[in-house]
């Protein structure tokens, strides 16, 4: 039974003793290390614990004698992005998991997403977590491989404030809880080596080494293996001592001190698996030399990893993996080999190697990716197992007791159970099962036996069985729009056009959204963009994608990148329209040079006749805006935008542009005039172009939360779904967690309107961008929510390969 909140005093204005006012359920017991109780009183809590700007301070209830904090979310009639506080607090996070604390929200609907920020340095570590509205209280755990990296901190080893925000998702008013703010984790025999420091000398590589830790990380989770996340920032040779293995995944810049410190590791008998990039003092230490950066000769050279002569034992036969590059390194005489090869597509050897052993490391001359799973699993421990053979042991016990935690279920009885009751007797999938069951037992078997590298094998085959039986036990939904997004506009790398839109129409899929056009470049021949040099060798992709499209009865929504010039745009172009004033300024003067202002007269005449050409060129189902925004609130203020407002004023901004932001009625106008420079394109392509082909549909990829967005980056997609401009929108809903996912379409849908809302999925931002049972309680949402459809980012050959035929066989079977 909850436990009645007995409000201690009601004098207002008091702020010394505990204030409580209604009922809350009671605390569980917590078993770990906790670094801050709440023990103390609630004006020290509120000193402690400091609101930013716009929120209210904290209070401390009462709940049977223990205290939790109350953080107040005022939203309504407050126009703040989020309210958030700081609490000043030093941690040492250096060889430590992640930090949690017990959370309760009886209603979160108000709240868009839940974020905790870690300072440390001249930086942040920022990690979101997934917290919907609960009758009890919940844990919530923030790993610190799942959190990114803002500005340029000093370390784990030196957090000295906690923020906890909560971002605005409705205009109404709720409060959320927390008690028991601690950490979990601690040490183990592998570290992974985040390269932070990269934030202060090459901040563009940040997303990289934090996508491919995160992949790292993943494939430990998968099998059960413990591990710490260490920033290259805390590492030293005392901090090794006690580690067995050190992982770097991918480390562009290694400082000098962690390369000293790594050499006196291998020298005291410490392991190292390094991917794409050995530190070259460490060659010596570890045997294994450098070479030169390979790109692939073609889409599908670098294909897959196969054994060599004297392969590592429990390697598979072929673990694919979609490599573009590799470091070509090579073996030193009598200090290493090579343990495996690149091969191509068709199956021959490039003759590039793929993995490399010493007497204490491994190298991977790529990064590990996340596609094929299974095979990836094994390729991985038969490395790590090589250097710590203990590990064998571990995770193959893990393998095994994983098998059949897919989807809903839980474990091995749950799985068999539910999708047995989902089938009928003459199902495929339930001989799936019971291949699934015999690789069970066969994995059982030879754990017992002591045989790991075999255990795992079977446990992974049996796990795959599984999935494969989870997916043929999915059932379609009928008439639903089913949707890819494909930012290249050459398609899939290895397909043709028919060949990819082929096998989207084979597996139920309903459009493809690719991506031909970019705000300085076009990927067909144009008389309104500079045309990219590329279409003079593949040729017209539109034409080529179409033609396919029509063969096949797959609707063709040509994307096209708005304001944003992109990677493919010539210099030369990108420095016209700098020249010309055409491109952004940030609010501190910075150029932006390649994203256009929208505001600019010819900028909007560019955005508006690109599209309108594609209707004219060719008979497109439709045309999809995306990046239809400005990049933040920092844009833009340039010179021009400046007149143009004062036009609009009729009066002079006295001091640019800090006027627009300290001056509330003029910060509204401005708001109010950014957005207005977004739709007015918006509105002249859709009434333009439905005149131009009648029939032809209007449609968006959004930012996820409006009532915000529409602020910061002007995106006001509300009033286009309300004004008729959309003929279906597409919010990016880019989050691994299903309740988040649910969340977001549930705010979604009123702000839709009558204007279909298709959700877009980002399987490719996952990362596992295979992770089919995930995409099926995806997508089952939103049939749940009754949308009408979905859209998936991107179509890339993993997603070809990987994860559609699985589709196919049951969730979007034709």
């Amino acid at each position: 039974m909850p436990a009645r909140l007995v409000m201690m005093l009601s004098i207002v204005g008091v702020v010394s003793s505990v204030l409580v006012a209604q009922e809350l359920p009671p605390l569980p017991t917590i078993g770990y290390e906790v670094v801050d109780d709440l023990s103390y009183s609630q004006q020290t809590a509120q000193a402690l614990w400091e609101p930013m700007g716009g929120t209210k301070p904290v209070s401390l209830v009462d709940i049977q004698g223990r205290q939790a904090l109350r953080m107040p979310c005022q939203f309504r009639n407050n126009p703040v992005e989020r309210a958030s506080w700081d609490r000043r607090l030093t941690l040492d996070l250096a060889w430590r998991t992640g930090v949690q604390f017990l959370f309760y929200c009886r209603d979160a609907t108000p709240v868009s997403n839940f974020t905790v920020y870690l300072h440390s340095g001249d930086g942040w570590y920022r990690g979101n977590f997934d917290a919907s509205s609960t009758t009890t209280w919940t844990t919530v755990r923030i790993h610190k491989k799942d959190m990114a990296v803002e500005g340029r901190p000093a370390g784990w080893g030196k957090i000295d404030t906690i923020r906890i925000s909560a971002w605005r998702g409705q205009d109404a008013d709720t409060e959320f809880y927390i008690a028991g703010l601690g950490l979990f984790g601690a040490g183990g025999k592998v570290a992974i080596i985040h390269n932070d420091s990269v934030a202060a000398t090459a901040p563009g590589e940040l997303e990289s080494v934090q996508r491919y830790t995160e992949v790292m990380a993943q494939f430990f989770d998968r099998v059960g293996l413990s591990y710490v996340v260490v920033s290259d920032l805390d590492v030293t040779a005392e901090r090794l001592k006690g580690t067995q293995l050190v992982i770097l995944p991918y480390n562009p810049r290694v400082p000098d001190g962690v390369v000293n410190a790594l050499a006196r590791f291998l020298r005291g008998g410490g392991k190292l698996l390094a991917c794409y990039r050995l530190p070259q003092e460490l060659e010596a230490a570890v045997g294994i030399r450098n070479g030169a950066h390979v790109p692939q000769k073609y889409a599908g050279y670098f294909a897959s990893i196969r054994p060599a002569e004297k392969a590592l034992e429990g390697m598979p036969p072929v673990t694919l993996q979609s490599s573009w590059n590799i470091n070509e390194m090579a073996p030193v005489a009598g200090q290493s080999y090579v343990a495996a090869w690149w091969h191509a597509g068709d199956g021959q050897s490039t003759g590039n190697p793929a993995v490399l052993v010493s007497g204490n490391s491994v190298c991977l001359t790529h990064v590990l990716l996340a596609d094929d799973q299974a095979n990836k699993t094994r390729l991985l421990l038969a490395m790590v197992g090589h250097l710590v053979p203990d590990l064998w042991r571990d995770a193959a016990g893990g393998a095994v007791e994983r098998i059949g935690r897919l989807g809903p279920y839980e474990s091995y009885d749950a799985a068999y159970r539910g999708i047995q009751a989902l089938v009928s007797t003459s199902s495929p999938a339930l001989t799936a099962l019971q291949a699934a069951d015999q690789g069970r037992k066969e994995a059982l078997a030879r754990l017992s036996e002591g045989r790991f590298p075999q255990a795992l094998a079977a446990a992974e085959e049996a796990q795959q069985f599984m999935i494969h039986a989870y997916c043929l036990a999915q059932t379609p939904l009928p008439g639903e729009h089913r949707a890819f997004w494909c930012h290249s506009a050459f398609g899939v790398d290895g397909l043709t056009w028919d060949q990819a839109i082929q096998r989207l129409a084979d597996n139920g899929f309903t459009a493809i959204l690719p991506n031909m056009l970019w705000a300085g470049v076009a990927f067909y021949p144009s008389d309104v963009l500079p045309t990219s040099a590329t279409v003079r060798d593949k040729g017209d992709q539109i034409e080529s994608c179409l033609a396919a499209c029509r063969k096949y009865g797959v609707q063709c929504h040509v994307w096209k990148v708005n304001y944003n010039m992109g990677w493919a745009t010539d210099k030369a172009f990108v420095a016209q329209m700098k020249a010309e004033g055409r491109t952004q300024v940030t609010y501190s003067g910075a150029a932006n040079e390649r994203w256009l202002c929208p505001a600019h007269p010819d900028n909007q005449k560019l955005e508006i006749e690109s599209l309108l050409e594609v209707a004219r060129k060719y008979d497109v189902d439709g045309l999809h805006f995306d990046y239809i925004r400005y990049p933040d609130r920092d844009g833009c203020f340039c010179a021009g935008c400046r007149t143009r407002f004062e036009a609009i004023l009729r009066r002079k901004v006295k001091t640019w542009p800090a006027e627009v932001r300290s001056d509330a009625d003029l910060a509204a106008k401005w708001l109010d005039f950014r957005r207005q420079q977004i739709t007015t394109v918006v509105a002249a392509v859709a009434e333009q172009a439905r005149a131009l082909r009648p029939g032809l549909k209007i449609s968006a990829a959004v930012f996820r939360n409006w009532l915000t967005d529409r602020d910061t980056v002007g995106q006001d997609w509300k009033l286009w779904c309300e004004r008729g401009h959309l003929d279906f929108v597409c919010p990016m809903d880019y989050t691994a967690s299903g309740s988040q996912f649910r969340h977001m379409i549930e705010q979604q849908l009123p702000w839709a309107g009558k204007v279909p809302c298709y959700p877009g999925i980002g399987l490719s931002t996952w990362s596992d961008a295979t992770d089919i049972c995930r995409l099926i309680e995806q997508i089952d949402i939103t049939r749940q929510q009754k949308t009408g459809g979905f859209t998936i980012f991107n179509y890339g050959f993993a997603e070809a390969t990987q994860v559609l035929p699985l589709l196919g066989e049951g969730m979007t079977k034709d």
